[in-house]
């Protein structure tokens, strides 16, 4: 009789965290960044290449978001679109023309303009934001259309996201470190890292008066 009892509330405390964390699991939309035309001072390092420049972001007519990345003198070294659901490649330099590079590079891009890369359902919050004080600490996922998932890290009230990891079926494979000046909806900085290849991306956003 002991075991029976015992056995039942074990599996109503099993059920219990269960619901609570189907409850926790809701269905959120994020905020995409409030993209015009931004610019940033990039560093691109990758397959051995010390890549700097000029990276734009633009918002087009339909809503997608052309990225271009130039140097200093004008020569392109990608332009890629992203749409609501995919992306499409318009031109990248021969010496990057590489489809682990180029599934890298939207990836990462991806991420930080929340477009393109991610399969049609929403967003999910792992824990229940009702209620949350300001500048609560919470995590949205996403999943993605290739293997993986990506996590945003955000602030309860802020349309800040200080941290984005993607990770594999085992492991976290990128970081993007985000920081944010004054109340600008696009980061001031942002810092990408691969932790299974040599992979690196650092942006700086470039001001009007820059």
């Amino acid at each position: 009789m002991r075991f029976l009892i015992q056995s039942s509330i074990g599996l109503i405390i099993v059920f219990c965290l269960f619901a609570h964390q189907k409850a926790c699991a809701q269905p959120v939309s994020l905020q995409v960044p409030n993209i015009v035309s931004t610019k940033y001072k990039a560093s691109i390092d990758v397959i051995g290449k010390h890549l700097s420049g000029i990276l734009i972001f633009k918002m087009q007519e339909d809503s997608s978001i052309r990225t271009v990345f130039i140097n200093e003198m004008g020569v392109t070294f990608f332009d890629i679109t992203f749409y609501e659901n995919t992306y499409q490649w318009n031109t990248i330099m021969e010496s990057m023309d590489k489809k682990a590079v180029k599934i890298s590079l939207a990836k990462d891009l991806g991420m930080i303009l929340m477009k393109g890369i991610f399969v049609k359902k929403p967003a999910i919050a792992v824990a229940n934001m009702q209620g949350l004080p300001a500048n609560t600490p919470f995590v949205i996922e996403k999943k993605l259309k290739r293997k993986g998932i990506v996590k945003y890290y955000l602030l309860s009230g802020s349309h800040e996201i200080p941290q984005i990891e993607n990770y594999g079926r085992k492991k976290k494979v990128i970081s993007i470190t985000q920081k944010y000046k004054d109340k600008n909806s696009m980061p001031d900085s942002i810092f990408v890292q691969h932790h299974t290849v040599p992979f690196t991306i650092s942006l700086k956003h470039l001001h009007v008066t820059e």
